[in-house]
Parts: C-alpha cells; structure tokens; sequence
C-alpha cells in the first residue's frame, strides 16, 4: 500500500484529491489536513509514503513544509498539486516527484500515481546497499561532535551542548554555556549537520536547540524570543517560523 497525506489550506480541494485518490487500491489515505503544522507534526509521528501538498498557503506555504519534510530521516515523495503554473521549477528544485495543476483529471492522476509507485520501487532497490553499508560501518558516537577551531587547534564540540548558533555578516558562531567558538561554516552548514529533530532555524541567522530553550518571551507582532540557562542573550524567533515553532514546543 501507498501510504498518502493530502495537505491543502481549502477544504473542498482537500475533500476532491481524497475522493479521487479512495478510486486507487493501492493507495491508502492516512491523513487530511488543512493546517500544515499540524500535517507536519503528523509526520514526524507517523510513517508516509507520499505528501500531495498544495504551494499557496498561509503562514507556512507549500514549499516551507517541503524544505521540513525533505530533511527528515525518512522523507516522503512530494507531489505539489496548485492551481498556479509558475513554482514548478523551483518545485522540482526541491526535488518533488510531480507538479500538478488544479483542477486535477483522472488521466492525470494516474500518470502521477504509477510515477510514484515506480519511484518508491526504486528507493527501496536503491537504498538498499547503502542501508547495508551503514549498519555495518556508522558508528553512532561519530557524528556527535562538530570540529571547531579555537586558537590554532580543533576543538571537537558536543553537540547536545550546543545552545544555539548564529551568524552575522562576517562569521558564524557556535554557543555552548561556557563558550562561544567561530567557525567557517554557513549556518546553512551546520543545519546540514545537525539533527533537525533536535535543532531548529528559527531565524535566517539563528540555529537554535529546542531542548535547551528555558524561557520563551512574547514578543512584538506575535512572535517570540528564547532564552537559554545559564546565558543571556535572547534569541528572536521570526514572524515566518512563528507558528512551526508553537507546533514544535506544543504551545497553544
């Protein structure tokens, strides 16, 4: 069975895609959401095979979710269904398995379903020896530390120490609760090496941990600022990533 989500802001829109998609056997509707955070929060608990995601939404659109989603462990195959032709070049930037326009025909659905049965076909054939090779050579312990330098040597950090990270014009900074080293990554970087079930962009200079925050502060045009133990630095939370992070830290 293909384990599908349908997420669309429209409720009528949400009800037609799963009315048509019921029509397939193989194809099993585990959820229907009209608020993405909560599609979201969805996955992140729940195994799916395939997200059909709409691109003009509010507050968190089509393709905020996609970056989420294609970052986590398992990620799901991607279909943008819009009413809008002009996002399907950057759709396919994100790697999305089909862009299809609104409102969808039988004929054209088809064509994406026996795309993505051929392409889940295909990921389990290609995952399969790099499965393999990782249970035999990862070790778990070594992806636990960033290298860092600090006066002419390395510095191997704990990332479970790690409060946030953050970057200005002329560096970025890694901060832990007793010190703050430079590095020469991005902080696009370091979102690349860090766990994003753990980190969090909460900003576009800000990668913060959500464990370690200790205090949220409301701030201004309904977003807010976190602090840390032990540190005094606030760090604001951006009106665009406002309501994924009230999902993430399960404030109502």
């Amino acid at each position: 069975m293909i384990k599908v989500i349908v997420v669309d802001d429209e409720k009528p829109a949400v009800d037609e895609l799963v009315y048509m998609l019921k029509a397939y056997e193989e194809v099993e509707i585990a959820g229907a959401f009209t608020d993405p955070a909560e599609a979201l929060d969805f996955i992140r608990k729940t195994s799916v095979d395939v997200v059909f995601l709409d691109i003009s939404m509010p507050e968190i659109d089509g393709f905020m979710l996609a970056e989420v989603l294609i970052k986590l462990t398992s990620p799901p195959l991607i279909v943008f269904a819009t009413a809008y032709d002009e996002y399907a070049v950057q759709a396919f930037e994100i790697h999305a398995i089909d862009y299809v326009l609104k409102p969808l025909t039988e004929g054209r659905l088809l064509k994406t379903i026996n795309r993505i049965t051929k392409q889940l076909q295909q990921k389990k054939s290609d995952m399969a020896p790099i499965r393999d090779m990782l249970n035999t050579t990862q070790n778990p312990k070594r992806y636990n530390k960033l290298p860092v330098w600090k006066n002419d040597r390395i510095y191997l950090i704990d990332k479970h120490d790690i409060l946030f990270c953050t970057t200005n014009e002329s560096e970025t900074a890694i901060v832990t609760l007793k010190e703050r080293f430079i590095t020469s990554d991005t902080l696009a970087d370091l979102e690349n090496q860090l766990d994003d079930k753990v980190f969090f962009r909460c900003h576009r200079s800000y990668i913060i941990r959500l464990e370690a925050v200790s205090e949220i502060i409301p701030w201004f045009n309904n977003t807010y600022a976190v602090k840390f133990q032990g540190c005094k630095e606030e760090v604001p939370i951006s009106r665009r990533n406002t309501k994924l992070f009230k999902t993430l830290m399960c404030i109502k």
